[in-house]
């Protein structure tokens, strides 16, 4: 089961990347995000902890994923874990003539993989990860 979505922001790799990177900043940005922020350093094996809000009326769960790959300004995957599960996101930036393909192309697998997706449904997870893409390009539109 998984979802992707795609963006193109309208700003350089290294401009757009020092924004999705800045999972502190997240809040300012996302409206998708409550909370975010990093246990460590930004690099693999760090946990993000994330106060998301569903897009079915905005009820506000926790996360705390951990990151799997940060390769500046390409890359930026996490890893979610539950019984019987695993959620994964994975993130690429491409250069583009016009600012940066932005793609984030999220995996569930495992035997339970099935309740976690009852309450964060494919098609929740692509609106949460669409309207999170599209305010990221609007904020960088807006240069804030």
């Amino acid at each position: 089961m998984s979802v992707a979505v795609t963006v193109v922001a309208p700003a350089a790799p290294a401009e757009t990347w020092r924004r999705w990177s800045d999972f502190a900043r997240w809040p300012e940005w996302n409206p998708t995000c409550a909370a975010a922020h990093l246990d460590g350093p930004l690099a693999a094996g760090t946990t993000v902890e994330m106060r998301l809000r569903h897009p079915r009326g905005g009820r506000e769960f926790l996360t705390r994923p951990r990151l799997t790959r940060v390769e500046p300004p390409a890359a930026l995957d996490w890893q979610a874990r539950g019984l019987g599960f695993r959620a994964d996101v994975r993130s690429r930036l491409e250069p583009e003539p016009d600012g940066t393909r932005l793609t984030l192309h999220a995996e569930t697998t495992g035997a339970m993989a099935f309740t976690y997706l009852m309450t964060l449904t494919e098609r929740a997870q692509a609106v949460m990860y669409q309207d999170a893409l599209t305010a990221l390009s609007r904020a960088l539109r807006a240069g804030a």
